[in-house]
C-alpha cells in the first residue's frame, strides 16, 4: 500500500463575488483564512484512488469533468477513481451554478482557470509523493448540527476518519467525513473563509505531525445547519467557527486514536451516470417571488429604512429577477444525467453524490449498505441542487422549492439511494 498527500492554496482574489447567500450585495472585503485544495492518493496492488477536497461551496459540473479527464490522463488512473468534492463553505467564491444575486465582483473566469490547474497539480503532487504506508479507519460521534427543516429531527453524528501512517510511524494524512452545512458564518460576512471545515483540517494538521494533510468531506447535509444557526438564519461568529471546528476535529482525532492499522487494503472504484427527474419550472411562481420582493423593497424605501437593510433586500430582489429570467430561458428537459461514484478502501465504502442530499438520504444509504461503514460524500464531482425525499416534497419548504438551480423532482432521491446501494454492492 502506498499513499501520498498534497495541499495548495486556492484563495480567490480580493473583491470576488461570494457564494451561498442571495442577500449579499457586494464582493468580498478581504480574507479571514485561506482556502485550500487537498489531495490524498492511495495505491493498492490493482488500483489507485485520488480524493481531492476543496474549501469551496461546490464543484461546477464542467470543472469536475475537465479536471477528472486531465488527472486521469496525467496519472494513468480511471476517472471513476477520482473524487473531487467541496466542503460547502458559504464564505468562499460564487461558482456555477451561481445562485446569488448579480453584484459587482472580481473576474470569476480567471479564478476557474486557476482552480482547474490547481486541481490537476494537487493530484499530481500527491501521487508523486506516494510512499509505503498503512491505513486505518475509525469513527467517533459528535453533534454540532440540527435539522433545520424539522427541529428535533434526524441528524448524522458520525465522524468517520481514514488515517494514513508512514512506514516510520508518522501520521501523514487523514480524511474526515461529517455532515453539517458550512454556514456558521452568515450573509453579513464579507471575508473569505473556509468556515468550520477549514478549522477541522487546520487543527488536525497542527496537532498531529509536521506536513500532515487533513481532507474534510461533507456528508448528507442538505437540511443540517450548525447549532449556532437560528433556523435558516446563520448568525455565528468567527469564534463560533473556531469552536465548532475544534469539536469536530477533536472527535476525529479520537477516532484516529482507536483506528486499527492495516498494511494492505482492497481498493476499488466505480461510477455510474444515472437519470434523475426534473420538475417543470413555473414562470408564474417565479414572477410572484419578484412581485412580493418588490413590495418589500418599496415598503423599506417608504419607511426610510437604513441603507444596509435596503441594499440586502435589493440584492434579494435581483436574485428573484435573475431566477425569473432563467426560468424563462431554461430548456424544458424532463431529466438530467448525474454522476454517482463509489470507492472501497478496505472494509469501508465511500459514495460520491453531486448535490445536497438531505440527511435522510444519507442515513438510508448507510443503513442499507452491505458495508459496516459507509461514507456519503456530498458536493462531489458536480452539483445538481438539493436531493430531497418524497416525504420532504409533501412537507414543502425551501429545499424543495423549484428554482433554476434546484430542479430535481419528487423521486430523484429514491433513485439516488437505490443506485448508490447498487454501486456499494458492486464494491464487494
Amino acid at each position: 500500500m502506498k499513499a501520498g498527500v498534497s495541499k495548495l492554496d486556492i484563495t480567490p482574489p480580493a473583491g470576488v463575488k461570494m457564494g451561498g447567500f442571495a442577500m449579499r450585495y457586494k464582493g468580498s472585503e478581504g480574507v479571514h483564512d485561506a482556502l485550500y485544495t487537498r489531495a490524498l492518493y492511495l495505491e493498492g496492488k490493482a488500483e489507485a484512488l485520488v480524493f481531492i477536497a476543496n474549501d469551496l461551496l461546490n464543484i461546477p459540473n464542467s470543472l469536475a469533468l475537465e479536471a477528472k479527464r486531465e488527472i486521469s490522463k496525467t496519472l494513468g488512473i480511471k476517472e471513476s477513481a477520482i473524487f473531487i468534492s467541496a466542503t460547502h463553505t458559504h464564505s468562499g467564491p460564487s461558482l456555477p451554478p451561481d445562485i446569488s444575486s448579480d453584484v459587482p465582483g472580481a473576474d470569476i473566469d480567471g479564478y476557474l482557470d486557476l482552480l482547474h490547474g490547481r486541481l490537476v497539480d494537487v493530484a499530481s503532487e500527491s501521487a508523486k509523493h506516494a510512499k509505503v504506508a498503512s491505513l486505518g479507519w475509525g469513527v467517533s460521534k459528535v453533534i454540532v448540527s440540527f435539522n433545520r427543516r424539522n427541529l428535533g429531527g434526524p441528524v448524522d453524528p458520525d465522524v468517520n476518519v481514514l488515517l494514513v501512517v508512514s512506514d516510520s510511524g508518522l501520521p501523514v494524512a487523514s480524511l474526515v467525513n461529517y455532515a453539517c452545512h458550512g454556514v456558521v458564518l452568515g450573509d453579513t460576512n464579507y471575508l473569505i473563509s473556509a468556515d468550520y471545515p477549514g478549522v477541522v483540517s487546520r487543527v488536525i494538521e497542527e496537532r498531529l505531525a509536521p506536513g500532515h494533510v487533513s481532507l474534510f468531506t461533507n456528508g448528507a447535509t442538505g437540511d443540517l445547519n450548525p447549532l449556532t444557526s437560528a433556523g435558516y438564519a446563520c448568525s455565528g461568529t468567527f469564534e463560533d467557527v473556531e469552536a465548532i471546528g475544534r469539536v469536530v476535529a477533536y472527535a476525529a482525532m479520537n477516532a484516529m486514536a482507536a483506528a486499527r492499522m492495516y498494511e494492505e487494503m482492497t481498493i476499488r472504484s466505480y461510477e455510474r451516470f444515472v437519470t434523475l427527474p426534473l420538475v417543470k419550472l413555473s414562470e408564474e411562481e417565479a414572477l410572484r417571488f419578484v412581485e412580493d420582493q418588490e413590495k418589500v423593497v418599496s415598503e423599506l424605501k417608504a419607511k426610510g429604512s437604513d441603507s444596509e437593510s435596503l441594499m440586502r433586500n435589493e440584492a434579494l430582489l435581483q436574485y428573484y429577477r435573475k431566477n425569473l429570467n432563467m426560468v424563462r430561458k431554461m430548456p424544458t428537459d424532463e431529466n438530467v444525467l448525474v454522476n454517482l461514484q463509489s470507492a472501497r478502501v478496505g472494509d469501508v465504502a465511500l459514495i460520491g453524490i453531486p448535490g445536497e442530499p438531505l440527511v435522510e438520504v444519507g442515513l438510508r444509504i448507510k443503513g442499507r449498505s452491505p458495508f459496516k461503514s459507509t461514507l456519503v460524500i456530498a458536493y462531489a464531482n458536480g452539483y445538481c441542487g438539493y436531493i430531497a425525499t418524497s416525504e420532504a416534497y409533501e412537507q414543502g419548504g425551501y429545499e424543495v422549492t423549484p428554482t433554476w438551480w434546484n430542479r430535481l423532482a419528487r423521486g430523484a432521491a429514491e433513485v439516488v439511494i437505490e443506485e448508490s446501494l447498487s454501486l456499494a454492492n458492486e464494491l464487494r
